[in-house]
């Protein structure tokens, strides 16, 4: 039936097709007009392909999809089948779909895409509480509405097209998850890992791996290193970088547990706050060479760091048997170990080299803490180290770093 003859169409003598607005591999989706409640909704009609065993594995998924009631989920009213046509009617939302919002914008505000991201892993945590895997979470597949809220639709789609035995490639490959290309069956955290591309994209204004063709693109998921979101974007907070790179890990038991706390430390690290989970870094020290003012700041700044160092050290060594708060990170310490030398190393590899080693940051920030130094060398890489290299130190201790300052911008 072309789209002429389709419109207008009565389907379950109540939903009136008006006028078609998408349609792809799984089928179209109209705008139509539910005759017995008097309301716009949205149609998804499975194309004509679509076998009997998809359309019944459509029909359970729309059922499954209809208990996930959530603000930030497009509603599922109704399901059913009217001659060759299998649909499902839900809520009609007006807006743009943040695929259509990322092309036009480009890269969004980090802020603004950790919100996006909240409202997105709001309605995934909705769904996986109510056993409904999404598999094809991707910025066609939300919805911005006149308001600016975000609605996840689709739910179950890509599942629908696979039997409870087979595990084959389903859903779109640019944000499919790792262990999905292997082969295994989807779950809570394959929603998580598409959600951090998602996050990646909004952030950097570009996908990954953008430009790869498609089995390139799943042999670099699966082989590559995993994509670094400050490569893409200068500036970029590093504690941003390494939030995003745990729901990218290519391991799903070291992603975040859920994608709700994945948002809440996104939206922790772009405010410049500690996330829950991962203590990392802060935001760069002030310049040193701006003004005569801050100058003066960053060296009262630098002289506090080196007295807390100071007091840290003679209380360890007048309190050997005092337990410290290490790194979450951290193995305990039965004795004194030898300080790793991370100089010459880029920050974000120093600062996991040290975190790992039972570093900890300044007791008034909680973090590991740098300035920078205008000098030769790679910009952003370490220049001096405190504690230096090679020097004993236990668990807990606190550590500072200097950076070669790069010609503009911060580190």
């Amino acid at each position: 039936m072309t789209e002429r003859t389709k419109e207008g169409t009565l389907l379950g003598e109540r939903y009136r097709l008006i006028q078609r607005i998408d349609e792809g591999g799984a089928g179209e989706v109209w705008r139509g007009r539910d005759e017995r409640l008097e309301r716009d909704v949205a149609v998804k009609i499975l194309g004509e392909q679509a076998d009997d065993a998809f359309r019944s594995r459509f029909t359970d998924e729309a059922r499954r999809a209809a208990v996930v009631l959530h603000p930030n989920v497009v509603t599922v009213f109704d399901q059913g089948q009217d001659g060759p046509d299998a649909y499902m009617v839900m809520e009609y939302v007006r807006g743009r779909t943040l695929r259509d919002v990322a092309l036009e914008r480009g890269a969004l505000g980090s802020i603004e895409a950790a919100r996006i991201v909240a409202q997105i892993a709001d309605a995934l945590d909705a769904a996986h509480a109510a056993g409904v895997i999404h598999c094809d979470v991707k910025p066609a597949n939300v919805i911005l509405d006149e308001r600016g809220v975000a609605k996840l639709t689709d739910f179950g789609i890509a599942r629908a097209a696979r039997g409870p035995a087979e595990h084959e490639l389903i859903g779109t490959p640019r944000y499919i998850a790792p262990e999905r290309i292997e082969g295994k069956a989807p779950t809570s955290a394959s929603d998580v890992y598409s959600l951090g591309l998602v996050a990646y994209e909004l952030i950097a204004g570009r996908p990954p791996f953008e430009g790869v063709e498609t089995e390139d693109l799943l042999r670099e998921r699966l082989e590559g290193k995993p994509p670094s979101l400050r490569a893409a974007v200068a500036g970029l907070s590093p504690e941003v970088d390494l939030v995003v790179a745990k729901a990218l890990a290519r391991d799903p038991s070291r992603r975040y547990q859920s994608a709700g706390e994945f948002a809440r430390d996104l939206l922790a690290a772009v405010r410049g706050e500690r996330t829950r989970t991962m203590p990392v870094m802060v935001p760069p020290a002030r310049s040193l060479r701006r003004s005569r003012g801050l100058r003066v700041d960053a060296a009262i700044a630098l002289l506090a760091a080196l007295a807390v160092i100071l007091a840290a050290a003679l209380v360890f060594m007048g309190f050997p048997q005092v337990a410290s708060l290490p790194s979450i990170n951290a193995t305990p310490a039965a004795s004194a170990r030898v300080t790793p030398n991370v100089v010459g190393k880029d920050v974000n590899d120093a600062v996991r080299t040290l975190l790992a080693a039972g570093f900890r940051g300044s007791p008034d920030a909680g973090r590991i803490a740098w300035t920078t130094e205008t000098g030769s060398g790679t910009a952003c890489t370490v220049k001096r180290q405190e504690p230096a290299a090679n020097t004993p130190y236990q668990a807990g201790a606190v550590a500072t770093l200097v950076l070669v300052a790069p010609p503009r911008g911060t580190c």
